[in-house]
C-alpha cells in the first residue's frame, strides 16, 4: 500500500510519514476489517492538488473500494492489476489517458467509473464479470463500435455518452435487469429498435446521434431521441 501512495501527490498527508509510515490502518482514508486488512481508500475531491499516477499492482489483496474521484491523477491504467476482491471503483473526473481492457477485469466488479478522463481507442462490453451492475464510461474520447447483445446478466446502469462511438445500435438482447441507458453525444447510425426491450427498463437516452428510420416507442418508457435529424418517433398509446 506504502508504494501505492508513493504514486500520489503528497502521500505523507495519507500516511503520517513517508519514511516511518503510520500503521496502515491509521491512514487518511483507509477503512480496515476487524483483522486489520485494509478493504476500502478514498482519496477524492483534491482537484488540481490531487496529482499522481496509479500502480493498481500495490493495492492490497484484501481492497473491495477504491473511491479517487475529482483529482487530477494522470498516466495509464491497467484493469488487470486490480485486487481480486475489489467491487467497486470509482475513478471519474480526473485526466487519465490511454486505452481500456476490459478482458482481465476481476470478477467481482460490481461498479466501475471511469467517466470524465481522457481515454482513447475501442472497448469491448462482452467480458465484464456476471455480477457487474454499474458501468460509466461518459465524457472520454472513447470509439469504435458497441456491442449489446451479450452483456453481463446482471446490468442495470450504462453510461456511455460524450465520447465518439459509432455503428448500430441493437436493444433487444438487453439483460432483463437492465433500467438505464445513456448514449447521448455519440455518432451512432442507422436504424432502432424498442420492441424487445426488458420490463425493468425505464430510461434511454439516444439524443444527438445520427439515427434514421422510424422508432416505435413503447408506453411507459422514457427516450429522449432528440438531435437525430433524421429520425421519425412513433409513441405507442
Amino acid at each position: 500500500m506504502e508504494l501505492f501512495i508513493f504514486g500520489l501527490n503528497e502521500p505523507e498527508k495519507i500516511c503520517g510519514s513517508r519514511d516511518d509510515p503510520d500503521d496502515v490502518c491509521e491512514w487518511t482514508g483507509v477503512k480496515c476489517n476487524a483483522d486489520g486488512e485494509v478493504e476500502d481508500f478514498k482519496w477524492s475531491c483534491k482537484t488540481e492538488n490531487g496529482t499522481g499516477t496509479l500502480g493498481f499492482e500495490f493495492l492490497p489483496c484484501s481492497m473491495k473500494t477504491l473511491r479517487m474521484f475529482i483529482n487530477a491523477l494522470s498516466g495509464t491504467i491497467q484493469l488487470a492489476d486490480l485486487p481480486g476482491k475489489i467491487e467497486v471503483v470509482y475513478l471519474y473526473d480526473n485526466q487519465m489517458t490511454g486505452s481500456l481492457n476490459f478482458d482481465r477485469l476481476p470478477a467481482t466488479v460490481r461498479t466501475l467509473n471511469l467517466s470524465e478522463n481522457k481515454y482513447t481507442g475501442e472497448v469491448s462490453l462482452e467480458n465484464f464479470p456476471k455480477c457487474l451492475e454499474y458501468l460509466s464510461l461518459a465524457n472520454n474520447q472513447l470509439s469504435g463500435t458497441i456491442c449489446l447483445t451479450a452483456l453481463s446478466p446482471a446490468f442495470e446502469s450504462m453510461y456511455l455518452d460524450k465520447n465518439n462511438f459509432e455503428g448500430s445500435l441493437d436493444f433487444t438482447r438487453l439483460p432483463k435487469s437492465m433500467r438505464y441507458i445513456q448514449l447521448s453525444e455519440n455518432r451512432f447510425s442507422g436504424t432502432i429498435d424498442l420492441g424487445n426491450l426488458p420490463e425493468s427498463m425505464h430510461i434511454l437516452y439516444v439524443e444527438k446521434n445520427a439515427l434514421s428510420g422510424t422508432v416505435r416507442v413503447p408506453p411507459g418508457l422514457m427516450v429522449i431521441l432528440y438531435g437525430n435529424d433524421e429520425l421519425t418517433v412513433e409513441r405507442i398509446e
